[in-house]
């Protein structure tokens, strides 16, 4: 079904152009199959399936090497520099070493995941598939964003941008000042319940000599630590008002309930404490002072020390909710203001690494801070509207910053409902689906005109909005389902669409720059929460893993059914050892395979309707990576399509019909075939993928097929080119050829499904499918409906047809195979049930 927006289009070019109801029938079918062709499955290797495998070394897209990313490993989350974990990996196994210095390295056996955007504008987590590095470019890009979040990519490394309700990939080159780019939102709970210490400093044993001499009188830590809401707090307090200097740490602050909750946490461990008041500088102060090389020990390892270098510890990214809460509500409570008059809460330090922590911890509630920057501190500001949520998941217990958060929540939940503002939760590009449903429920457009037009609305606004259209629909009885659908994806979007505000070049800080390959839309996050994208890396064995193909029970019924052609048709094709000295020249020779349509390689392809022409504005540069000379894309749009008058000055390519009459609909029409005019290449091979395999021999793997072409490739190694369409292969090469396709094929799915099925009983039916010289299928219109017994036959399908028909020609069955028999409860004619027995009658008073 095609989307609203899809319908109205067509409606309004149609009506525009007064194309008629049979045309028009014909426009919107085409559109159903292109939309069709176009959509993703939420598992779908987006990379392979748009990926320009082999263009120029450019195509490479990367960020920088110091760029922090989120991972999840061994159900634990951590932040890493991309640089330094893709850099450990290449070390522990060899890379595949491809052209430009380019090295990728699948990682299928390790289980890395990363945050991912997806379709609905939801977060979740992704298996990493492989990752690369590659020389960096003298210059690197740096883009920041309204919400002071900030990325260092090359410019030509993929983002993702929001366009008509959809999220598409957009190139960071094409980015500008006012694009938008997602920011996370929210990260998906990942619960881990304790620690052990020993993961992060060594543990001396209780009777060993190293404790008696520097641990007494202090006592042991417990060996596991549970991440519950005391010890959150106490991290979250060291964080803001902590200090360790040797085998002592301190928490400085005056007020009585900060200090109760730092004694029960520290009782709950069985350490011992003291507190001390004194002055330093003008004011009071108060400290409380915990003796424990241990802990203090523990304390660094995970947080640090020292206000400029302090950070979140690695573990609570994955602590449950009551840790997180009881982090940051002693961060807060130390180092946080909750400013009524400039209705925001606000918390600042030293240490950026720290503000990015907290502010990523944030998410877990929903809740969207922005940073920013002064010659001394970084600041996290959270807009007021939140101060709901952070009182009833966060909240404080200092008195007078828990009364300013009060006040701030009920000023929010008065202004949310009637004039509250967002300047950075905003959603952007969705058409005119707030106008549509205004003219739907009959009313006033002059609400929703402004943000309409300037394709705009912040989410707060988006809400009220949303309850009038409801309350309308429910007055008016009218059905608003679908369009509230689309709302509904607005509002409960997992990220913020983040305004860039300046966008520089700036050296590039490292030798190499690194990526990710992450299935699905190809998004992974980094640290400071930018929503990454990297469609143009996946080409080689790790892609070729997450290529979507029919596996399983579908690929078994095409096979059987004997259908004409699969649904995810592919060729393996190897290449000649000459031919393959090295992975360039192998990407020649895929380059020369791929298919290439005049759509590929057009910057524009438009009708000018005042003079009834099609024009056409190649992209010179597509022309010259896959080396097609302008004469000969002439030639071949003209021997495409010969009734049109053709005019070419380098520039535009302008098609005019013979027939200067013809409507403007089959000018539509042949805009359409212009598009899908072969240039360059093997029909029907849309993508192409090299790889070496085992043997360390090079083989092209295409999606799409078209044996008798790829025959005619010369560096191909003809004798060993396969393809997964079988009746391509009995076309080309014969029927025996087609039978042993059926058996490895069918094998190679049964094996892959990790059941085990002797062959014999796989070349059984490949035999019955092609005995007669055809291939038939075992359906009721192949093999099983051609069975010489009736029961046979309607035991398959449709057996009232069968039993009807055969009762009307009086047709006889004569019960001698299996399937008969079993029906009608008798012995079937195998093993003893196959001879009769004969015996002699004697009539007992005759003996």
């Amino acid at each position: 079904m095609l989307p609203q927006h899809l319908i109205e289009k067509i409606e309004k070019v149609c009506e525009k152009h007064k194309i008629g109801d049979k045309h028009k029938t014909e426009i919107t079918k085409r559109v159903q199959e292109s939309y069709n062709n176009a959509k993703i499955s939420p598992c779908e290797a987006i990379g392979i399936i748009t990926a320009e495998s082999f263009g120029e070394p450019s195509t490479q897209m990367s960020i920088s090497y110091f760029e922090n990313v989120i991972v999840k490993a061994n159900n634990k989350i951590s932040i890493a520099k991309i640089g330094e974990l893709v850099d450990k990996l290449m070390e522990k196994e060899e890379p595949i070493k491809l052209h430009n210095s380019t090295e990728v390295l699948p990682i299928e056996d390790f289980e890395f995941y990363v945050p991912s955007v997806n379709n609905k504008e939801k977060i979740e987590w992704k298996k990493i598939v492989e990752v690369s590095r590659h020389k960096s470019p003298n210059k690197l890009l740096k883009i920041v964003t309204a919400s002071g979040r900030k990325i260092i990519a090359t410019d030509n490394h993929s983002f993702v941008t929001r366009m008509n309700n959809n999220i598409i990939p957009i190139i960071g080159s094409n980015l500008n000042v006012g694009s938008i780019i997602p920011s996370i939102k929210y990260l998906p709970e990942h619960c881990t319940e304790s620690i052990t210490i020993t993961e992060f400093i060594d543990l001396p044993k209780e009777d060993s000599a190293e404790v008696k001499r520097k641990y007494r009188p202090t006592k042991l830590i417990p060996k596991n630590l549970k991440l519950d809401k005391n010890f959150g707090w106490f991290i979250g307090a060291y964080l803001s008002e902590g200090n360790s200097i040797g085998g002592q740490f301190s928490i400085s602050n005056l007020d009585e309930s900060y200090i109760e909750n730092a004694r029960v946490f520290i009782k709950s461990i069985g350490l011992d404490y003291k507190e001390k008041r004194h002055h330093r500088g003008f004011a009071e102060s108060r400290d409380f002072i915990v003796n424990s090389s241990l802990l203090a020990k523990f304390i660094r390892a995970t947080c640090d020390t020292n206000s400029y270098r302090k950070k979140v510890p690695q573990f609570a990214y994955s602590a449950k909710e009551e840790f997180v809460s009881s982090l940051l509500k002693g961060y807060f409570d130390g180092d946080g203001n909750f400013t009524v008059s400039r209705k925001m809460i606000r918390v600042s330090s030293n240490s950026e690494k720290l503000i990015d922590g907290i502010k990523l911890l944030l998410t877990r509630f929903r809740i969207f801070a922005s940073k920013s920057k002064d010659h001394k501190q970084h600041y996290l500001m959270i807009p007021y509207k939140y101060a709901p949520i952070f009182l009833e998941k966060i909240g404080s217990d200092i008195m007078y910053k828990k009364k300013d958060l009060e006040i701030l929540s009920d000023l929010a939940q008065k202004n949310v409902l009637n004039n509250y503002r967002d300047d950075i939760d905003m959603t952007y590009n969705f058409g005119n689906i707030l106008i549509d449903i205004s003219r739907k429920l009959g009313l006033h457009t002059r609400y929703v005109n402004s943000a309409s037009s300037r394709q705009k609305i912040g989410l707060t606004a988006l809400s009220r909005h949303r309850k009038r259209f409801i309350e309308k629909s429910k007055e008016k009885n009218i059905d608003i389902s679908n369009e509230l659908k689309i709302i509904d994806q607005m509002l409960c979007t997992d990220v913020v669409w983040d305004r860039i505000e300046s966008i520089n070049y700036v050296d590039t800080p490292h030798e190499y720059v690194y990526d990710f390959s992450v299935p699905g839309l190809e998004t992974f996050t980094t640290f400071d929460g930018i929503i990454t994208h990297n469609t143009l890396n996946v080409f080689h064995f790790a892609g070729v893993a997450e290529m979507q193909v029919t596996v399983g029970l579908p690929r078994l019924i095409e096979i059987f059914d004997a259908r004409k052609s699969p649904s995810t048709p592919e060729m393996k094709i190897p290449i000649k050892s000459k031919f393959a000295k090295n992975a360039e020249s192998v990407s020649l020779i895929a380059m020369k395979i791929k298919e290439t349509k005049l759509s590929d390689i057009a910057q524009e392809i438009s009708i000018n309707v005042a003079k009834n022409t099609i024009e056409i504005v190649p992209d010179k540069k597509k022309m010259r990576e896959l080396d097609i000379k302008p004469k000969e894309l002439s030639t071949k749009i003209a021997e495409s399509i010969k009734l049109m008058e053709m005019k070419d000055d380098g520039n535009v390519i302008i098609l005019k019909h013979k027939d200067k009459t013809i409507p403007l609909s089959e000018v539509y029409k042949l805009k359409e075939k212009a598009k899908s005019i072969h240039v360059k290449g093997v029909k029907g091979i849309t993508h192409v993928l090299p790889i070496k395999d085992e043997e360390g021999n090079y083989v092209i793997h295409c999606a799409g097929s078209n044996l008798k072409d790829a025959l005619k490739i010369e560096e191909a190694d003809h004798e060993n080119i396969f393809t997964n369409n079988i009746f391509e292969v009995y076309e080309i090469l014969g029927i025996e050829a087609a039978r042993a396709t059926i058996i490895k094929e069918a094998g190679k799915v049964i094996r892959d499904q990790g059941i085990d099925v002797d062959v014999r009983h796989i070349m059984l039916l490949a035999d019955v499918m092609t005995n007669t010289g055809v291939i038939k299928g075992v359906t009721r219109t192949g093999i099983s409906g051609e069975k010489k017994s009736v029961l046979a036959r309607a035991s398959f399908e449709t057996p009232i047809k069968h039993i009807m028909n055969a009762s009307l020609i009086g047709e006889r069955d004569d019960l001698d195979s299996v399937v008969e028999n079993v029906i009608l409860n008798q012995p079937v004619p195998l093993g003893t049930g196959m001879p009769g027995l004969i015996a002699k009658v004697i009539d007992g008073d005759k003996k």
